[in-house]
């Protein structure tokens, strides 16, 4: 049972306020507005629907999230291309040389969760999910962050539901080649370092100063699609639109944190203290959600082609 200190993902509160009737019509207008969508999903995707665009930018409502993320992440076509079930992995005696590591990191895992602490049932299957994706893809076999993204996922569905969206992340949005490789994540960190030299040149001036590259500060946001940083009402929102615009969503994202403590990381006087900045949990605690969208989707535009074109850049610099 949440304590009443708690949100309903079992995290400390922070916001008492409670939504008013108008709000709640509102909401439940919307609900109903996604209900009508659902069959349509693919098609809309197939043909990157700009009214799905829209409503994914504006959030899908909680009441009904987990019949929206199975159809974008396309959960059904992933048990049809997978080898084994999830029920079959559960049940595997294979040994799996990475068990000792998952133990030490569910204990990691969100320490100021009432649902994920040791020995409840929400860790036990954190703990069995990660195992089962250690077994299915053995070439990476476990990677360290992957605790953060199954825990939150853990806090919205069953484990069995957890498996196959993170299976659809490593699968169909490449996700699996940064972590066998994480050498295969410089080429986002390439791309990142040219957006924040094109749209904050002044902190991208910073950074060059105190020598900070992306990888000291972007590479836990890269692993854990944000779910280590930005707490669950915004992390929610942006994987609601990671689903469909794939890793657009996380430079935006990045780009996002970065334009919000501007300030805070022009008056700082050294690497550490700019670290520390970006590196902090609790900063987006009180953050407006939809403010942070708004400044993620709104104030960096850019293309998928762009992104290419740095990636072959990166990838001509690497042959030289």
């Amino acid at each position: 049972m949440i304590q009443e200190n708690r949100d309903h993902y079992g995290f400390p509160k922070h916001n008492n306020q409670q939504p008013t009737k108008e709000e709640m019509l509102k909401t439940n207008a919307r609900i109903e507005k996604w209900r009508k969508m659902i069959p349509k999903i693919p098609q809309l995707m197939a043909n990157n629907d700009d009214k799905l665009k829209s409503r994914l930018r504006k959030g899908i409502p909680e009441g009904i999230r987990m019949l929206i993320w199975p159809c974008l992440a396309e959960i059904d076509q992933m048990k049809i291309q997978a080898k084994r079930t999830y029920k079959e992995l559960i049940e595997s005696q294979e040994i799996s040389p990475h068990d000792s590591q998952i133990t030490l990191d569910v204990m990691r895992t969100f320490q100021t969760n009432d649902l994920i602490k040791m020995d409840t049932i929400t860790s036990q299957s954190l703990f069995t999910v990660l195992r089962a994706i250690s077994l299915t893809f053995q070439d990476m076999g476990y990677c360290q962050g992957l605790n953060y993204l199954a825990g939150s996922f853990l806090l919205l569905m069953n484990d069995e539901l957890v498996y196959w969206h993170l299976y659809s992340l490593l699968t169909k949005y490449g996700c699996l080649d940064t972590y066998i490789n994480p050498s295969n994540t410089l080429k986002y960190f390439y791309a990142l370092d040219i957006l924040v030299k094109q749209f904050l040149p002044e902190i991208h001036a910073k950074f060059n100063k105190f020598n900070i590259v992306p990888f000291y500060y972007a590479a836990e946001w890269f692993i854990t699609l944000f779910s280590s940083i930005l707490p669950m009402q915004i992390f929610l929102r942006v994987t609601d639109i990671f689903w469909h615009e794939h890793h657009k969503t996380t430079f935006r994202a990045s780009l996002a944190i970065l334009k919000i403590r501007k300030e805070e990381i022009l008056l700082a006087k050294s690497m550490e203290q700019v670290i520390a900045i970006l590196k902090d949990q609790k900063f987006f605690n009180n953050y407006d959600p939809d403010k942070f969208i708004k400044i993620a989707m709104k104030d960096f535009i850019f293309s998928k082609k762009d992104l290419h074109k740095y990636y072959d850049q990166f990838a001509a610099s690497q042959k030289k």
